[in-house]
Formats: C-alpha cells, sequence, structure tokens
C-alpha cells in the first residue's frame, strides 16, 4: 500500500490550520461541570462579545443585498405594528422599547449559532427586562409647578386682638369616660384651665395612625390649657380600625360623642369649640367639621389633605430618593400602591376623599407642617384646601411652615421631644384669638416648603398582578421546587432495599439543585435589600455602598440564576437529543428520563422560571435597551 501523496494532505492540513477559531468552550468531564461560569464559558464569552458587533453589521449587511425586499416587507411591518399599538394607546417610549428589544433579541440569536448558551442568557436577560418594564405600570410623577410662598418666615399669628400667653394659667387634669356611638366607653382626658374668667373655647383632638391613647398630645394640650382653653383627648376610636380596614365616618361619628361632651361642659363656650386632627386623625375631623355645624373651626396638622394611596405614594417617592436608590426601584411604587387589590383584600379606605367634605365647610381653618415631613404633600395639601374653601367661598384660611420640624412638628427624626418653636405660641393665639385671628394676615408664613412632584394616584396594575394572583404565583414557583425536592427524596427510597432510586443524570441533578439556590438567593437579598432601603428611609439615612452597591449585587445573583437556568435547559435538550439518537441507532425505543426525573426536572425548571419572571415584575432586569 503506497502512502498517500503530500499533494493529498497538504489542502487537509492547510484546511485544518485556516479553520477560524470556535468560540465554543471545550466541553469538560462530567464531574468538571459546575453550575457556575466557567473561566472557559468567560473567556468565550468575552471572545463572542468582541464579535458581536462585526457579526451582527456583517448579517445586516447581507440582509440588505440580498434580502432587501424581505428586510424593507419587515421593516413595514414593524412600522405597522407600532402604528397599532399607538392606536391601543401604548406610549413612545413603550413602543420603541419592545420593538428595540425584539429587534435585538432576534439578531443575538442569528449570531450565536456557534455558542447558543451565551445567546440564549443575553435573549432571557433581554426578555425578562422587557416583562419588567412593560408588564405593570411605570412610575411618572409629575414636577410640581405650584409654589406656596411665605409673606414671612416669622409664624406669629397676626391680628390685633389680645390673648393670653402660654403659660399664664395653672390648670386641672382629669380622666373621664366617653361613651361612643356603638355603646363603648372609652377613657379621655380633660384639662382645664384655673382662674379663667368666663367660659373659655375648647378643642377635642383626634389621634393619627401613630397614637390612640389618652397621653396623647401632651404637649399641644397642657399648652392651650395654660392659655385659657379647655381641651379633651379622647382615645382613638378602635372599632373596625385595622391595617387592613378603617372606617372614617364611624370614626367621626365616635369622636363626635366627645365634641357633644365638651360642647355641654359648664365654662366651656359652646359656639367656640373646635376639633384638632393631627395627620390621619385629620380625615375624620375635616368629616365631622362638614357634618356637624357646632365645629366651630378645624386644626389640621401635617394633614394628608388627599387620599392616603396618592399621600403614601409621594411619602415612598420622597423618601426612596431622599436615600438614594437605583431608578428601577421607583417602579414598585405604582405596583404595590396601584394594585386594587392586595392578598387577603382591604384597604378600601385609601382611596376615601375628603375633598367633597372640605367644599362645605365655613369655619376657619389652620394648617400646621414641618418643612422637613417627607410624608406629607407640603404644597399640594394645603392649596387643595384652599381650591376647596374657594368652593363655598370660604376665605378663613391659615398657613404654617416650621423650619426642620418632621411629622409630628418636632425637631430631629423621631417624635419624642418637644415641639418647634413657636407651634405651641402659635396654636394657641390662633384658637383664643378666634374670630379675630380666622383671616389675620399673614395668611401663609414661616420656612419655605418644598415638594418636588404632586401625589397623584398611581396606574392601576394589570389583573395578574393584582389580588391573590401574585401572592399565587409565589407559591406556585416555591411549591414547585420544594414539590420536586421532596420527590427526589422519597424516590431514594428504593436505594435502602439496594433497589436502584430515582436518578437524574450528571450534571443534570447538580445543576437543578443550584438553580433553585440561586433563584431563592436572589429572592431572600432582594427582600433584604427592600427591608434595609425602608429601614434608611424610615430613619432618615442614606448609605449608597447600600443602596447602589446592594442592588446590584442582587441583580448579579439573579444572573447567575439565569446563567444556571439556560445551562441546564441547553444540557438538557442535548442529552435528550443524545439519548435519542443512541437509540435510534440501536434500534430500539425509550426515555432518557424516567418520568419521576422528568417531572422533577420540569417542576425545577417551571418554578425557577415562574419566579424569575415575578422578581422581573418587581423591578430586578430593568430596560437594557
Amino acid at each position: 500500500m503506497h502512502p498517500l501523496p503530500d499533494s493529498h494532505n497538504r489542502p487537509e492540513r492547510e484546511t485544518r490550520r485556516e479553520r477560524p477559531k470556535a468560540l465554543l468552550p471545550r466541553r469538560l468531564g462530567p464531574k468538571r461541570q459546575p453550575a457556575r461560569i466557567t473561566r472557559a464559558e468567560l473567556r468565550s464569552g468575552w471572545a463572542w462579545l468582541r464579535e458581536f458587533p462585526h457579526r451582527a453589521w456583517v448579517l445586516l449587511a447581507w440582509l440588505w443585498r440580498t434580502e432587501r425586499r424581505r428586510t424593507l416587507i419587515v421593516l413595514a411591518a414593524a412600522i405597522g405594528v407600532a402604528a397599532f399599538m399607538g392606536l391601543l394607546g401604548t406610549g413612545g417610549r413603550e413602543i420603541w422599547e419592545i420593538l428595540l428589544t425584539l429587534a435585538l433579541g432576534a439578531l443575538v440569536l442569528a449570531v450565536s449559532t456557534d455558542h447558543r448558551i451565551i445567546g440564549g442568557v443575553v435573549v432571557t436577560v433581554l426578555v425578562l427586562s422587557l416583562v419588567g418594564t412593560l408588564a405593570g405600570p411605570r412610575w411618572n410623577p409629575q414636577p410640581v409647578t405650584d409654589s406656596l410662598t411665605p409673606v414671612t418666615a416669622d409664624t406669629t399669628i397676626g391680628g390685633t386682638v389680645a390673648t393670653a400667653a402660654v403659660g399664664t394659667y395653672e390648670f386641672e387634669t382629669t380622666t373621664i369616660t366617653i361613651t361612643q356611638a356603638d355603646g363603648e366607653e372609652v377613657p379621655a382626658l380633660l384639662r382645664r384651665p384655673i382662674g379663667v374668667e368666663g367660659d373659655t373655647p375648647g378643642v377635642v383632638f383626634m389621634h393619627g395612625a401613630g397614637t390612640h391613647g389618652i397621653w396623647g398630645f401632651t404637649e399641644q394640650g397642657e399648652a392651650l390649657a395654660s392659655a385659657g382653653v379647655t381641651t379633651l383627648v379622647p382615645s382613638k376610636p378602635m372599632e373596625d380600625y385595622s391595617t387592613t380596614e378603617r372606617n372614617y365616618l364611624t370614626m367621626a361619628a365616635d369622636y363626635q360623642r366627645s365634641l357633644d361632651y365638651l360642647i355641654a361642659l359648664d365654662g366651656v363656650d359652646s359656639e367656640a369649640v373646635g376639633i384638632y386632627g393631627e395627620s390621619e386623625g385629620a380625615i375624620p375631623g375635616v368629616v365631622l367639621t362638614a357634618e356637624d355645624d357646632r365645629v366651630a373651626f378645624l386644626i389640621l396638622a401635617s394633614a394628608p389633605v388627599v387620599r392616603l394611596r396618592e399621600q403614601a405614594a409621594l411619602a415612598v417617592d420622597t423618601y426612596m430618593r431622599n436615600v438614594g436608590v437605583p431608578e428601577a426601584m421607583l417602579t414598585l411604587i405604582p405596583r404595590v400602591l396601584g394594585s386594587a387589590r392586595i392578598p387577603g383584600g382591604g384597604f378600601e379606605y385609601a382611596d376615601f376623599d375628603s375633598v367633597a367634605y372640605l367644599e362645605t365647610i365655613s369655619v376657619p381653618i389652620l394648617m400646621l407642617y414641618g418643612t422637613a415631613d417627607a410624608s406629607m404633600p407640603l404644597v399640594q395639601g394645603p392649596t387643595t384646601v384652599w381650591s376647596a374653601l374657594q368652593t363655598g367661598g370660604n376665605d378663613q384660611f391659615t398657613v404654617r411652615y416650621y423650619d426642620g420640624a418632621n411629622h409630628g412638628l418636632k425637631l430631629g427624626i423621631t417624635t419624642d421631644g418637644s415641639l418647634a418653636p413657636g407651634v405651641t405660641r402659635d396654636l394657641s393665639r390662633w384658637v383664643a384669638g378666634l374670630p379675630e385671628t380666622a383671616d389675620a394676615e399673614p395668611h401663609v408664613a414661616g420656612a419655605t416648603p418644598t415638594q418636588a412632584y404632586w401625589a397623584q394616584t398611581p396606574d392601576p396594575t394589570r389583573w395578574y398582578a393584582s389580588g391573590d394572583l401574585m401572592l399565587a404565583t409565589l407559591i406556585i414557583g416555591f411549591g414547585l421546587m420544594v414539590l420536586s425536592g421532596l420527590v427526589w427524596l422519597l424516590g431514594q427510597g428504593p436505594r435502602l432495599r439496594g433497589r436502584r432510586g430515582l436518578h437524574l443524570p450528571d450534571p443534570i441533578g447538580r445543576w437543578s439543585v443550584s438553580l433553585c439556590l440561586s433563584v431563592t438567593a436572589a429572592w431572600v437579598l432582594y427582600v433584604v435589600y427592600i427591608l434595609g432601603v425602608a429601614s434608611l428611609a424610615t430613619s432618615y439615612r442614606t448609605n449608597h455602598l447600600f443602596s447602589y452597591g446592594g442592588w446590584v449585587v442582587v441583580q448579579l445573583v439573579a444572573f447567575v440564576a439565569v446563567v444556571i437556568l439556560v445551562k441546564l435547559a441547553y444540557r438538557a435538550r442535548l442529552m435528550r437529543a443524545a439519548a435519542h439518537a443512541a437509540n435510534r441507532g440501536h434500534g430500539e425505543k425509550g426515555r432518557w428520563l424516567t418520568i419521576p426525573a422528568a417531572g422533577v426536572l420540569t417542576a425545577v425548571l417551571i418554578g425557577a422560571t415562574v419566579l424569575l419572571v415575578a422578581i422581573a415584575y418587581w423591578g430586578l432586569f430593568p430596560m437594557l435597551v
């Protein structure tokens, strides 16, 4: 047998030398195939990334040269789809992002035929970002254009009427019992000034969400009493009051019994009894003032005025921006607060509108705010009240802003300590000086308030993200992964009897475990991150290392989960195809996995996919294009 001539072998060697370097990493042995990204995959990924622009350009140029007609048809179809989506009300930004993401995904798949894992990872991340961005409402608050500029920094109530200063009178404190509208008896704290000539004005205090006992409003109550005003602090009506259920009409009816008591009390001017409503207490205060003609005046301290859903959206937005968080985090605002229903129901009170009641009020109103109160609409609240009062021709309106005061009208970040300077002085003079102080100049005084965005109702969530369905999604996702683990564990029982148990071939089994752990870790870290941001916000602190660095860490863990998901799905597909090919080669039929093993793998893949889509909805995969 004669050897082949060199001329025959040379083309083969030259062809082998000229073959372009493959981007696909060399396959490792079964035990050397970790679920994580290997160095070989990193090198291959970097090579793919460098080649992608050139490959994409070559492909697009080839399509334009050889398939120009079809390319133009595709472009025309895309324009038609965009126009149709525009007619359906889709915004221009959303249309652009949808089309660009789909085009980029198709391009990635087209140029990644020699490295399907990297292409699959990129496309999966693009799909998740598309889902996360477009599946729910966005947060687009409108900047505040109106301004409410105080006439002077001095908050002193004007007018020529003479009033007693705080501390003028001694006062006595008595605990009494008030019978509520439902017959329940609750305690109340009565403070009466000693030595006042004639009948005194009276004030009934209404609690916000943070207080409920008779020892609330101690500083305000004592200051008013020492200036000649009788005060009554009843216990907060707790009938049907919980986190999810609140009835402000019922609360107003219960507070009305305290009003009845104070009006009928000897030594109190029945025509000079008013209400002090703080924060949430301003809502039943407005209702009772509008419905009971005996109320002589209304004081709104740190009042939301707008619907609580709108106020909460503004508060969360302000807190997040003050802390400093990635822009994608702000999408949580409409996706949480825009839900018409939450798991278990409730929170109907968040949409209670008190503006209709304000429009019927004809008595003087005093509003008190601290400029450091990040939770309240400092500009929008007073302007809304003023507009409502103008409907009924009422111009008896006074606003005071206290520099650096928080939601409790106190300095600092806690509700402990004393009220901001001037609060008790102005409050006492305004009440004691009525009716002369009702329209005394200046109407607006104090520090200049700032409000960056309007408090507005978030866009509603879609049907699949409202109520129990969102909770069911999480239960299904984690439930499938837990179920797969239990089935696998039970499948090991036959091994105790020396028989073959449920088996997932390597590396499918190890990668399935890694996928479940990585997805769970992403969710745990995400929840911890949200709680950490909430802690920073409520304590008025910033930590950019946590707020930005923590976000990147959570995203990286979620990205690792995506990589494992794609690798697992691709490897399962290859092993299934190889097993079927081997069976055909031997003329046999059979499954590459037993039915229980296939069920375990399917449960892992579906459960992980559901949880990744869910976490994408909550903003972890922001739009990349």
